[in-house]
């Protein structure tokens, strides 16, 4: 078992509070890589340790990919325009930068020999033991997937469904409409393989071209959608997260940190305070401290 982690510079305080919490709480033989901007690289390879791998951009796009980071962090560019990179043979839709940190955690993935890849992002606290045979029986890998968990409310998700469909040449999504995103997940890397080599079959392209090239996509629902419906036996399914997860946009407070604290349940493996909700530093790290105190 591997733990894969994408991130970049604004997230690195959070990372940080990640990698040692995956130190304490897996085995001395699991690495954990994380995947970053070019730029970024040095910073997180300072202080770093045997059992962290930083691997930049560069070595998991294709050469046609030009990465616009720098360009994407000027201030004051509106949130539109933050252009992750740009394909040199096709510039035209640029690579918006959450798309293509998707591309850059499928490329990592599709390309390990490990047999399980614990996908957990920097805004995420490991809190118990990360042993792998919670995520494998036998040779099948857990996959997360939540039947119904896509309603009439969740524009954005139904898209990624039908949009994954698309990419796999399926004539519909699934029936149930599943969610199989979360913040903390396990994958099979031989399945992803498989799922990518599906999209270049379907498209005739190669497959980080056609999801670069994308204006709206989830790496999970298309991962997920083509694990479930193969069964092949490579993968099992659960509709338990194993992570606590605020993912209101709106700050914690203390006393709403507290709350949340106490709200976690046996089983529970990790939590996850969403970046993008601006809870305030010393709070997050109140959290880290709490959960440490109580383990």
């Amino acid at each position: 078992m591997v733990v894969v982690t994408p991130s970049h510079a604004p997230d690195l305080a959070s990372f940080r509070r990640l990698h040692a919490s995956v130190l304490r709480w897996s085995d001395p033989a699991v690495r954990h890589i994380v995947a970053v901007p070019e730029i970024d690289v040095p910073l997180f390879r300072a202080g770093g340790d045997q059992r962290l791998d930083v691997v930049g951009y560069r070595g998991l796009l294709p050469r046609e990919f030009i990465e616009t980071t720098r360009l994407a962090r000027l201030r004051g560019l509106p949130r539109g325009y933050r252009i992750g990179a740009v394909n040199a043979r096709r510039p035209w839709p640029p690579i918006r930068g959450w798309v293509l940190q998707q591309v850059v955690k499928l490329a990592l993935v599709s390309g390990l020999d490990d047999d399980v890849a614990l996908l957990i992002d920097s805004d995420v606290l490991a809190i118990a033991p990360l042993d792998q045979t919670v995520f494998r029986r036998g040779d099948a890998v857990r996959l997360y997937r939540l039947p119904h968990g896509v309603d009439d409310g969740m524009p954005r998700h139904r898209r990624w469904l039908t949009g994954s469909a698309r990419l796999l040449g399926q004539d519909v999504s699934e029936a149930d409409s599943p969610d199989y995103i979360a913040p903390f997940n396990s994958w099979a890397p031989v399945v992803v393989r498989a799922a990518l080599e599906r999209v270049s079959e379907v498209s005739g392209t190669p497959w980080s071209r056609t999801i670069g090239s994308s204006l709206d996509f989830s790496e999970f629902m298309l991962v997920g959608s083509f694990a479930s419906t193969k069964k092949d036996g490579r993968i099992f399914t659960s509709d338990r997260s194993l992570c606590h997860s605020h993912w209101d946009p709106h700050p914690l407070t203390l006393a709403a940190a507290q709350a949340f604290v106490e709200a976690l349940t046996p089983g529970d493996l990790a939590i996850h305070i969403q970046s993008n909700s601006a809870t305030p530093e010393d709070v997050l790290r109140w959290v880290a401290q709490r959960l440490d105190d109580q383990r």
